[in-house]
């Protein structure tokens, strides 16, 4: 295994260019998972193995026992100067044949890489948080491909806007949550999403759910979740990305502030007091 993992990372440092990898009929792969840096806990090892299966599960792929073909998601760090670097790589290594003599040969079949910049060395939940971003955003790119190449249907990422809406005190209805910011001499916070957007699951599981992030939210803002798809609301907020967070004067309905995409916990949080 140690000869597999160290091959893997020697091919995937000659080949930083973008290739096209194709991910037909790939069925059954040997998950590894590998940390090798002291800025992760290896205890969490065991979380990623676990984050990784799923997605595999998801798409159909068996990753139960040995197979020749390993799918290795591997995370290690550098420097550039003084600044921390982590690096979170996603490679698959299969035997192949060659075109001109048919001799079998250990070959690189996919790669992808994610790489974040350490603000602070010890912030070890933010390091955390960070491949946690990492680790979504590389397995996300690798489901998309493979269900493209293999011409499946985007799977359906949320359960139930309504039941985070309840569970996190945010109205589902904008004039309702207009008139009781009004009545509160409080802002609009208008979170919009849509049914297909792992970025908007991912927003609301890690940054919106935490403690700290929704009491500021309520102190300063009456928060309102809308799924573009399926509510009603004003055209001026519709927009071609989500997730997309609109701060909104509850006045005169003025867009005071927008933020589009993912923001993490820390981020979001800053720009909220």
């Amino acid at each position: 295994m140690k000869f597999l993992i160290s091959t893997l990372l020697l091919l995937s440092t000659l080949l930083h260019a973008e290739s096209f990898f194709i991910l037909n009929h790939i069925k059954k792969v040997y998950p590894v998972i590998e940390i090798q840096t002291d800025k992760i806990d290896k205890n969490y090892k065991s979380d990623i193995r676990t984050t990784m299966q799923d997605t595999l599960k998801e798409l159909g792929i068996d990753s139960s026992g040995y197979d020749p073909r390993a799918l290795a998601l591997v995370i290690y760090h550098d420097y550039i100067g003084e600044t921390l670097v982590i690096h979170t790589e996603l490679v698959m290594g299969e035997e192949v044949r060659r075109l001109d003599d048919g001799q079998k040969t250990f070959g690189l079949t996919y790669q992808d890489k994610e790489d974040f910049v350490v603000a602070d060395v010890n912030d070890t939940d933010g390091i955390q948080e960070g491949v946690e971003d990492s680790i979504d955003s590389i397995l996300s790119r690798f489901a998309d491909q493979y269900r493209d190449d293999n011409k499946l249907k985007p799977k359906k990422s949320h359960s139930s806007d309504e039941n985070f809406a309840e569970m996190m005190g945010y109205e589902t209805d904008y004039q309702a949550a207009l008139k009781k910011a009004k009545k509160e001499h409080k802002n609009l916070m208008l979170v919009l999403t849509t049914s297909y957007c792992p970025w908007c699951r991912k927003f609301e599981t890690n940054v919106l759910q935490k403690e700290e992030v929704n009491k500021a939210v309520h102190e300063k803002y009456v928060p309102l979740t809308l799924n573009r798809d399926e509510k009603q609301f004003p055209a001026k907020f519709t927009s071609s990305f989500t997730p997309v967070i609109y701060f909104i004067d509850a006045s005169n309905e003025k867009i005071l502030h927008k933020v589009t995409g993912y923001s993490q916990r820390e981020e979001f949080l800053y720009l909220l007091k």
